[in-house]
């Protein structure tokens, strides 16, 4: 009888034995596994910031592009106004405030264009 509970105590023993194990394994599996999705999916956020990114630089140069093309008309229609106009004076103003325009917008878009370098 006392071999018949050293024999199961061992299977009861053994049994604890394989199911720490495989619990083990089941755990290590889950979280290699875990780690493994997260990591693949940490590479896709980061490709995805990476191309909003370019798309943001890209769309900003665009808008500039358009800022000083439309900046550009505005000016040289107020110059066609002052040539229109035919008085010095009015001439040497809007020559001056154009001038100006020209200078500041010229140091803006530059800076900007810098940043989205």
């Amino acid at each position: 009888m006392a071999e018949r509970s050293t024999t199961a105590a061992n299977t009861a023993a053994n049994a604890a034995t394989t199911a720490r194990t495989n619990t083990k394994n089941t755990l290590t599996d889950g979280i290699e596994s875990v780690t493994k999705s997260f990591d693949e999916n940490l590479d896709r956020v980061q490709s995805l910031n990476e191309k909003f990114v370019d798309a943001a630089k890209l769309s900003g140069n665009l808008t500039l592009d358009a800022y000083e093309k439309a900046l550009s008309s505005v000016l040289d229609f107020n110059k066609s106004i002052a040539t229109t106009a035919k008085l010095d004076w009015v001439s040497a103003v809007v020559d001056a405030q154009t001038s100006l325009v020209q200078g500041i917008s010229t140091a803006a878009t530059t800076a900007v264009r810098e940043v989205l370098q």
